[in-house]
């Protein structure tokens, strides 16, 4: 069989690696629409249920150059961190080492690294798989190939690109990202992705220009990270940073973020992001961090960043199937998600991974191969996409004192609308000991939500009652998605679960998941998100809420 991957980022790259393990493909050809291999951003994070999947597949994370120039193929020169740092509005500072060991017992760890430098190591092991290496099942990256068009027939898809060129395989993987050409083109009427209303600043600073910091009186940092091998992360009412080293320790990448929901810069669809001047983000940040003990250190690291970009942060509703015919999604085009999690590359990998188990179980019966990686994927993808929202929910409107005691209560196994600030971390084998290989040798029954961990018990709210409406709602009506996306706002939201229509403006301030859920989902299908989430206990409540049912046109 033959296999086309529409995208050459590192989903795509780690894709192709993936199903040529599989054993069951001829060839792998990656399309990619840029003409030469780059990508945006600066850092990210590789972490032990990623970069579990590297080592599997020979991608060297670590090797390679430190001090070498950017854009070379090479090795990954990741950073091995060895401490969190969080440092609060209060001046307390809690510190964490990084567990590279983890609950598996491998010791994948915690790789921090450019994204050049992941791309460049991706393409160095795809490399030794190229045309002319002589290897079965070689892999064939082709540049300056934007996807166009999609046709399948009963037996392939085939792709035309923008130079006119075509593809045919029995395979069509959609590795295309946020932006993906393959959803737009297979699933001509998903929702599009959604300015979470976060802006935020991107960009590196050489060690050297992190050793000479100041503050803008002269004097030394508070906390500067030339002292501490660690990630630093340090939040405010509206706002977070978060500093770590990439590159072996030669570069320090700064993310800091602000929630900005009067901002126009991010409401059209021109681009997810633009180059600003270093007096834009000192001001900026000094504004989103007034009173907070960070203020001048991050100002100080703010106005030394090389080459600043501002960003604005998207997001896109979970999707009911990533799986139409022979074409598949894949990473951020099946399941972006926000940074809070550190997940957004790895998740990709691991689909990578489950699709070439789904192969290698199913071999050449297409269907089922695609419809055991969807089964397996999407529960635990959706999990982080979610689960992602809400950790940022820091960033946007307060939690009630009452929510604040149903979150307290919740479990982070089952939940993802639990107290981060206080239970993050407490139990995180379900991230990073998993292994996406293991897909098991049954076809998973279909479950939506991103629920693994619950079979059969649901979440309870630990004796304390739930907020109730004056006037529960009769749920008699007969409501149009036209109509739904009319009631899109925090102060009158609308959202539709599993057929049904409710009105949870009153219901959003007293939620268990926070009031952010208002504003997430207002006027929107919000099914594939929650699936089997709710108990039966909060199923019966919700329907004080239930407008009615939902007609289609």
């Amino acid at each position: 069989m033959r296999a086309v991957i529409v995208g050459a980022g590192m989903g795509g790259l780690m894709t192709a690696l993936a199903l040529r393990q599989s054993g069951v493909f001829a060839s792998v050809d990656v399309y990619e629409q840029t003409k030469v291999p780059s990508t945006a951003g600066a850092g990210l994070n590789i972490p032990p249920n990623g970069a579990r999947i590297c080592r599997w597949l020979g991608v060297d994370l670590d090797g390679g150059d430190s001090k070498g120039p950017d854009g070379v193929i090479d090795g990954g020169r990741a950073a091995i961190l060895e401490s969190t740092r969080q440092f609060n509005a209060d001046g307390s500072v809690i510190k964490r080492p990084f567990d590279h060991v983890t609950a598996a017992g491998d010791g994948a760890g915690f790789h921090h690294m450019h994204r050049l430098d992941l791309l460049m190591c991706l393409y160095k092991r795809v490399s030794d798989f190229g045309m002319d290496s002589g290897a079965p099942c070689p892999i064939a990256v082709h540049m300056d190939c934007r996807l166009t068009q999609l046709r399948q027939t009963a037996g392939e898809v085939i792709a035309t690109f923008s130079n006119d060129r075509t593809a045919t395989g029995e395979l069509l993987v959609g590795a295309d990202g946020i932006n993906s050409a393959t959803l737009q083109l297979a699933w001509p009427n998903s929702r599009p992705k959604r300015w979470t209303e976060v802006t935020c600043f991107r960009g590196l600073i050489p060690r050297t220009g992190v050793a000479s910091l100041r503050k803008a009186n002269g004097n030394p940092l508070d906390h500067n990270p030339i002292n501490s091998f660690s990630m630093d992360r340090h939040r405010a009412d509206r706002s977070g940073a978060t500093t770590y080293w990439v590159r072996g320790g030669e570069l320090l990448n700064v993310w800091i973020a602000h929630y900005e929901p009067e901002s126009a810069a991010f409401e059209q669809e021109e681009g997810d992001w633009f180059p600003v001047s270093q007096q834009e983000i000192v001001r900026e940040v000094g504004e989103a961090f007034a009173g907070h003990p960070s203020r001048d250190d991050l100002i100080a690291l703010s106005g030394a960043i090389v080459r600043p970009t501002k960003w604005g942060l998207y997001d896109r509703d979970a999707l009911e199937t990533w799986v139409q015919g022979r074409i598949c999604l894949l990473g951020d085009a099946a399941h972006p998600m926000l940074p809070t999690f550190g997940q957004g590359a790895a998740q990709s990998f691991e689909d990578a991974a489950a699709l070439a188990s789904a192969f290698a179980l199913h071999q050449r019966d297409v269907p089922t191969a695609l419809l055991h990686y969807e089964r397996v994927r999407h529960y635990r993808a959706t999990r982080f996409q979610l689960g992602s929202k809400f950790a940022f929910d820091h960033l946007r409107a307060k939690d009630t004192a009452e929510q604040k005691a149903l979150l307290e209560r919740l479990d982070e196994r089952v939940s993802p609308a639990f107290a981060h600030d206080k239970r993050g971390g407490e139990d995180d084998s379900w991230i990073y000991a998993y292994d996406a290989r293991k897909i098991g040798s049954e076809l998973p029954a279909k479950r939506l939500g991103p629920w693994d961990f619950r079979r059969t018990a649901k979440v309870r709210y630990g004796g304390i009652k739930l907020w109730m409406p004056a006037n529960p709602a009769k749920g008699t009506r007969r409501v149009t998605r036209e109509e739904v996306a009319l009631h899109n706002t925090q102060n009158d939201c609308w959202i539709i679960i599993s057929g049904k229509v409710y009105d949870i403006t009153e219901w959003a301030p007293h939620h268990p998941g926070g009031a952010g859920i208002a504003r997430m989902y207002a006027g929107k299908e919000a099914t594939a998100e929650f699936g089997d989430y709710h108990s039966t206990e909060a199923v019966a409540h919700m329907a004080n809420f239930c407008v009615g049912a939902l007609v289609e046109n």
